[in-house]
């Protein structure tokens, strides 16, 4: 079922935000949400985030607005609780784009997992509380392309639209059951929640890859330069390494060992990327680590 809902308002501009953070400084609940661009680059970031308030719906554009810091203050306003939905990449992905700092958290996730919920995704709860669908598809769309769908920014729009209904449903079971004082310890240390540092490429990490191990010595050679190319085109395109040259690729040209660039291109599975220019840069990857 495709739930009733007037379509978000988009933030897009200063004077929009403005005017918005105004329209949110006296709430008593928020409901929060955000999307990365996680699943298609190396370097990810935050590219929207959603807000909703009284059931209305707004989708904030930090790609578009010139100065989102303002938005901080009202997170780290302790009289407006803010509801979010498994909120730690969130909130790691707030503090570590804007420097957010979000006070006085309630976490949907977590109160179902303190009242011996087993089935905590978001889409599973909506359908299950309020009849609605959340089409999957949309989790690992590129939220850094512009312009956004109407379908898009739908979904984003659900992620946010049911929040405080949940959490007023969830409040009152962990009242009823004495988990009220747990969940709030499970909140402050969300709230705490610290930066980890980046995390490094692993120049052995080639030798973990399936069907890694059954390689003689020299198509792991190949395998290694394999994996240190992609590693470094991924920096350089800021693309996640897996859309630069996924691992069975990677795997399938050490083990067939192609003689030639001509042999290169029958590999199967070879990306666009490399079957212009590309497949000559990427050859003399593989005749490097055969010689």
């Amino acid at each position: 079922m495709k739930a009733s809902m007037h379509p978000p308002k988009l933030i897009a501009s200063q004077p929009e935000l403005d005017k918005f953070l105004e329209y949110i400084s006296d709430a008593k609940h928020l409901a929060v949400d955000s999307e990365s661009n996680s699943f298609f680059a190396y370097r990810p970031r935050v590219c929207l985030i959603q807000i909703s308030r009284d059931h209305k719906d707004f989708i904030l554009d930090p790609l578009a607005l010139e100065d989102i810091s303002p938005l901080g203050r009202i997170f780290a306003d302790p009289s407006i609780e803010k509801v979010l939905h498994a909120a730690e990449n969130d909130l790691i992905g707030f503090k570590k784009d804007f420097r957010f700092r979000m006070q006085n958290v309630f976490d949907t996730s977590v109160a179902c997992r303190l009242l011996g919920r087993s089935k905590l995704g978001l889409a599973r709860i909506l359908a299950e509380e309020f009849g609605v669908k959340l089409d999957k598809k949309y989790q690992r769309c590129n939220w850094e392309k512009r312009p956004l769908s109407p379908e898009q920014l739908y979904y984003a729009q659900l992620d946010t639209h049911f929040l405080i209904d949940l959490r007023n449903r969830l409040h009152g079971e962990l009242l009823k059951k004495n988990l009220w004082s747990l969940a709030q310890k499970e909140y402050a240390r969300l709230e705490q929640i610290r930066l980890n540092p980046p995390k490094k490429w692993d120049p052995d990490g080639y030798l973990r890859l399936n069907g890694a191990q059954k390689l003689p010595e020299p198509s792991l050679r190949v395998l290694k330069e394999l994996s240190a190319y992609r590693e470094r085109l991924a920096r350089s395109t800021n693309k996640a390494p897996f859309r630069v040259m996924n691992n069975e690729f990677m795997v399938r040209v050490a083990r067939e060992m192609p003689g030639n660039l001509a042999s290169l291109l029958r590999v199967r599975g070879l990306p666009l990327r490399f079957k212009g220019k590309g497949a000559e840069r990427l050859w003399r990857v593989i005749k490097r680590a055969r010689s």
